[in-house]
């Protein structure tokens, strides 16, 4: 059972960053739209609050390589990668500490999974490289 601090916390992180960004996002993709594929919150589209950020993502993706920018849908349920109780037990399900990672896809597809079932919409991490991950891109849409 979660308490009242940890339940403040989880909302606040990610209520302050989407109010803050008023709900835009920004991503770094390649040809096609691709992504990089490192998938440690989870499967999904992962988006950043810095352009700079996405604009790093751009560059690892060669001459094609640019940033979109995105807006997010309100009211998502977001759980914090760091102080979220839900995803750190859902990593130890999986076998991992909390500050583990993997890059191997099948972690990425159980984490979601398992976070979908517990009604989350994505995943927020306080480090702006792995940003934010949202698992179904009907509640993102690019703006100019």
């Amino acid at each position: 059972m979660k308490t009242f601090e940890q339940i403040l916390k989880e909302a606040s992180m990610w209520n302050y960053i989407y109010k803050k960004n008023k709900g835009v996002f920004y991503r770094g993709v390649g040809r096609g739209g691709k992504g990089t594929g490192v998938g440690v919150l989870g499967k999904g589209v992962y988006l950043t609050w810095e352009r700079g950020m996405a604009q790093a993502f751009a560059k690892r993706q060669g001459a094609e390589g640019e940033v979109k920018k995105y807006k997010l849908k309100r009211g998502l349920k977001i759980v914090d990668a760091e102080q979220g109780e839900d995803f750190i037990e859902t990593k130890e399900l999986l076998g991992f500490a909390p500050h583990q990672t993997s890059h191997d896809p099948m972690f990425a597809t159980m984490l979601t999974m398992r976070l979908r079932d517990l009604g989350y919409d994505g995943v927020v991490s306080d480090d702006v490289a792995n940003g934010i991950c949202i698992f179904n891109a009907k509640n993102l849409k690019e703006v100019r």
